[in-house]
């Protein structure tokens, strides 16, 4: 009996995190997803409001400020991101979440893989991310 019921819990856990929304988001992980949603959706106007006055974003092209950061999300234009291996590690008022991505872009014929890492620290409004970096990885 106990069997036939957790599969379902799960179904339950991720649609609930699926159905999510900022205002009612419980931790770092669901403000990973929703940032990254806002971005495929191409809403950079909530995106920006959850980035920090001094996001600083790295890449393998280098260190960005918030606005070349901004531009940089744009250029992407995503059609799918899929997350695996999330991990959160609290420290303070900040949370630190790590992650393999897989980023579809329109005209790519293949997602691309990286290592990231975001650090969100909460503020009076709510939860903001201060930092991002992405490093390319092994495809499998």
């Amino acid at each position: 009996m106990i069997a036939m019921l957790l599969p379902a819990a799960a179904c339950g856990g991720a649609k609930a995190l699926k159905d999510q929304g900022w205002s009612t988001a419980t931790g770092a992980e669901a403000y990973e997803r929703l940032w990254w949603k806002a971005i495929q959706d191409r809403d950079f106007s909530t995106a920006e409001r959850h980035l920090a006055p001094f996001y600083t974003l790295t890449t393998s092209a280098g260190i960005k400020d918030r606005e070349p950061a901004i531009q940089y999300f744009q250029t992407l234009d995503l059609t799918n991101i899929s997350i695996g291996e999330l991990q959160v590690k609290p420290q303070g008022s900040d949370m630190v979440v790590s992650y393999v991505a897989s980023l579809q872009s329109k005209g790519s014929s293949a997602p691309q893989r990286f290592y990231m890492i975001t650090v969100w620290q909460q503020v009076k409004s709510g939860w903001v991310a201060i930092a991002h970096s992405e490093v390319p990885a092994p495809q499998p």
